[in-house]
């Protein structure tokens, strides 16, 4: 979504406004949208998305650990990263899309 030239996450925009609405409460009155995102993309932003990123990086990381396991119990052996390969071409795309419908990145 394009906010005033800057290409926000549906995620981003909620928290933006919920960033708004503690500098509201902490400010006694309403601090107004734009306000609340300048403020939230100078002092907030990069550790938030790094933070997000980790979460979504360390999520997917298990996801192919749990594919592996399954996959070389199935054939007795471990796979490695044949395994991982497996996992990312079949699947990370579809695993992608759920994770963005599930953490609010995707359109609803």
């Amino acid at each position: 979504v394009m906010v005033m030239g800057e290409k926000l996450s549906n995620a981003e925009i909620r928290e933006i406004e919920r960033h708004k609405y503690f500098l509201s409460e902490r400010h006694g009155y309403d601090v107004g949208w734009d306000y609340a995102r300048e403020d939230w993309l100078r002092n907030h932003a990069m550790k938030w998305r790094n933070d997000r990123h980790m979460r979504r990086q360390a999520l997917q990381r298990e996801e192919i650990a749990r594919y592996k396991w399954i996959e070389s119990e199935k054939v007795g052996y471990d796979l490695g990263r044949m395994a991982a390969y497996d996992w990312v071409t079949k699947y990370a795309k579809m695993w992608h899309d759920w994770y963005d419908q599930e953490h609010g990145d995707a359109e609803r």
